[in-house]
């Protein structure tokens, strides 16, 4: 019984850190290519749009990705809107731009959008974007931002590569839980503290992830730096006090 204990526990830590480090590399490479998209030809003087720029987490060598942004008139009067998307071309200082004019009634909306290619990606890592509007009504210069990581993973599609991360990650985190709450069971202790707090760090990882994915990104980072200043203070501690560890021989 206690060598089927020391087996869960080891087998849990492994398992959970393998999810955990899933996720913090897809909540990482979110922010950090939003973070980049934000310093990619800024708009001086310029605010942010009230339209939201959809643009793709990542994509691989073998898929290219949409970006696009609905523009609609909420006037009573017609508007004219200028569209001017600007992507990287494999460097920073290489740039794409083009220009989109729209005649919109009042209430009517239009569809914008944006190929990118893995070739597009600065640094052979993101693909940055930026999209200045130009209104004759209201605020007159608004902008928005983006950046979609490049995953070198050859043979996947982006959606396939995201699916099968997030299954994966899913998949190691319950099992690492479920073979923690078995080694607690085989040692009869009933404190679950390990458990409880491989819980609390799974649910700031979905928080902060479902917040740099839904375009959140500066409060998804704050998020993640707590997250790894929390991490090096677990491990600091558990190092640290290793007199405190279960005594699982």
């Amino acid at each position: 019984m206690i060598k089927n204990s020391k087996f869960y526990f080891i087998s849990s830590i492994f398992l959970f850190s393998l999810g955990l480090l899933i996720g913090l590399f897809l909540w990482t490479g979110s922010v950090w290519a939003d973070l980049e998209g934000y310093m990619f030809q800024p708009a001086t003087h310029a605010k942010r749009t009230e339209f939201n720029l959809q643009c793709p987490t990542l994509i691989t060598p073998s898929d290219f990705g949409i970006i696009s942004i609905g523009i609609e008139n909420s006037y009573d009067k017609d508007v004219r809107k200028v569209v001017r998307g600007y992507k990287s071309l494999g460097y920073v200082i290489y740039i794409a731009s083009d220009e989109t004019s729209l005649e919109l009634k009042p209430g009517e909306s239009e569809v914008v959008h944006w190929y990118i290619y893995p070739e597009d990606a600065a640094w052979d890592r993101f693909v940055l974007f930026r999209v200045n509007i130009i209104s004759s009504r209201g605020v007159s210069l608004t902008t928005a931002s983006c950046g979609v990581m490049l995953i070198n993973v050859p043979f996947l599609k982006s959606n396939q590569f995201f699916l099968l991360a997030l299954l994966l990650g899913t998949l190691l985190i319950g099992t690492g839980i479920y073979f923690m709450y078995k080694s607690s069971l085989l040692q009869g202790k009933k404190e679950f503290y390990f458990e409880r707090l491989m819980l609390a760090l799974t649910i700031i990882l979905i928080i902060g992830s479902l917040l740099a994915y839904f375009d959140q990104w500066i409060v998804g980072g704050i998020i993640l730096v707590a997250m790894y200043l929390f991490l090096v203070v677990i491990i600091s501690h558990y190092l640290q006090k290793s007199d405190d560890k279960p005594q699982i021989d």
